[in-house]
């Protein structure tokens, strides 16, 4: 049986969907959920209520279906008569009698608390905000197993994607040297919010109606994310950075072998079972991985291979994804609920999100975190970030400086005085102390 074939025998008892989060990413996901046979977009939740039943009346919801509402018990009233429900109440939305929950906020201490949420009522959860799982994703894994439920990867993102090449590569019995994916831009790490959206020539009217959030946009511009994502897509493999870190060649994509194999045979790896990324000059894949067949003949037979780019005569090949679309997320909550299957999990802490100051900061400065005019994100790997007493990048959101940071330096323990009161910081500190 298909995934669709199982969806389609659904039909009369749909699987029920929470998203949290309606941000582009997350309308984008509840338009399609809409419209797949077998589920059923029960609940949105935002902050902005009103965006939440917005959100269902542009995937086609009637709005007398909705109940508007932030009380658990009416939540559970309307869901059992058949309605639907927005609410501003990320918890009560992951707690809700529901099969599973998309966290879809991008913050990853309100993500952290809704994947907790979730998991301890029960339910699956597809996590998009891959800023909680590269902080707190091994021990959510960890828990949602004890609670008997699936926590997973988005598909609809490039780490999850990255996850499925290196899976589909090895089933056939290559090695995967690196895996990795495309950048949008030179990265321009001191970048400030205010000019984010300016960089991305947005359109005026899309932004009048998407009200895009510049700090999102600048995690991208100022390499943020784009680190997040790899960290995420590499303690999910078990990957760390090279030697040396990342070495994000600018290339197109057919270009990546020139680089990214060993040194040995042309490369510039030290190492195997990297993960990287490309700054593209032309094509830009979405995800990637780079690859080594050993047999002799197969080596010879993908060199002859007129659609497969390859290197030292066939020993090394490239195979990518060239898109990631929101919607394919849908993937990932079907295998939950259907099969109790993720799609892609991070279960180690192989690397880490390290901040460096995107200015001089002196003492009595608050940190605000991603996207803001303080700090930006750099790939690691766990073992030096453990060495050099670094902070995980989303626990510096809220942080007190209490030592002189230059420009460009990277934030040590000693250098903050962290916000101990979230529930990311605790389950962080659970995580280490028992994983």
């Amino acid at each position: 049986m298909t995934v669709i074939a199982d969806l389609e025998e659904r039909v009369d008892d749909p699987i029920s969907v929470a998203l949290i989060g309606t941000g582009v990413y997350g309308s984008h996901l509840a338009y399609q959920i809409e419209e797949t046979p077998g589920l059923r977009l029960s609940v949105l939740a935002d902050i902005d209520r009103p965006k939440a039943r917005r959100t269902f009346r542009e995937a086609g919801v009637d709005e007398a279906a909705v109940v508007a509402t932030d009380d658990a018990e009416e939540i559970a009233a309307a869901l059992s008569a058949g309605d639907r429900v927005a609410t501003a109440d990320g918890v009560l939305a992951a707690e809700a009698p529901l099969d599973v929950i998309i966290e879809g906020t991008g913050d990853a201490a309100a993500g952290a608390e809704h994947a907790w949420a979730a998991i301890d009522a029960g339910n699956d959860v597809v996590m998009v905000s891959v800023e909680t799982d590269v902080t707190a994703g091994p021990l959510l894994a960890r828990m949602a197993e004890r609670q008997g439920v699936t926590y997973s990867m988005a598909y609809g993102d490039e780490p999850a994607q990255v996850v499925h090449l290196y899976e589909w590569a090895r089933a056939q019995g290559l090695e995967v040297v690196a895996a990795g994916q495309g950048t949008e831009l030179t990265f321009k790490p001191h970048a400030p919010p205010e000019t984010a959206l300016d960089r991305y020539d947005l359109p005026e009217q899309w932004i009048e109606e998407n009200e895009p959030d510049p700090r999102m946009y600048n995690t991208f511009l100022d390499g943020t994310k784009v680190a997040v994502e790899l960290c995420a897509a590499a303690n999910a493999l078990g990957f760390e950075p090279d030697t040396d870190g990342p070495h994000v060649p600018e290339t197109d994509r057919d270009g990546l072998l020139e680089t990214l194999r060993p040194a040995e045979d042309g490369g510039v790896l030290e190492q195997t079972g990297v993960i990287d990324a490309v700054t593209p000059t032309g094509d830009n894949p979405s995800a990637f991985v780079v690859t080594k067949a050993d047999n002799e003949v197969t080596q010879e037979y993908l060199a002859q291979r007129y659609n497969i780019n390859t290197v030292n005569g066939g020993k090394y090949q490239v195979f990518h994804r060239p898109f990631h679309l929101p919607q394919e997320t849908i993937y990932s909550v079907a295998t939950a609920a259907l099969y109790d299957r993720p799609t892609g999990v991070v279960r180690e802490q192989t690397c880490e999100v390290v901040g460096a100051a995107k200015r001089d900061l002196e003492p009595g400065e608050t940190i605000r975190g991603g996207g803001g005019d303080t700090v930006y994100g750099e790939l690691e790997s766990a073992e030096t970030a453990d060495q050099e007493f670094l902070v995980p990048f989303e626990l510096l959101a809220g942080a007190t400086v209490t030592q002189p940071v230059a420009q460009d330096e990277r934030i040590a323990r000693s250098d903050v005085e962290l916000d101990t009161d979230s529930a990311l910081y605790h389950l962080r500190q659970l995580q280490e102390d028992l994983l």
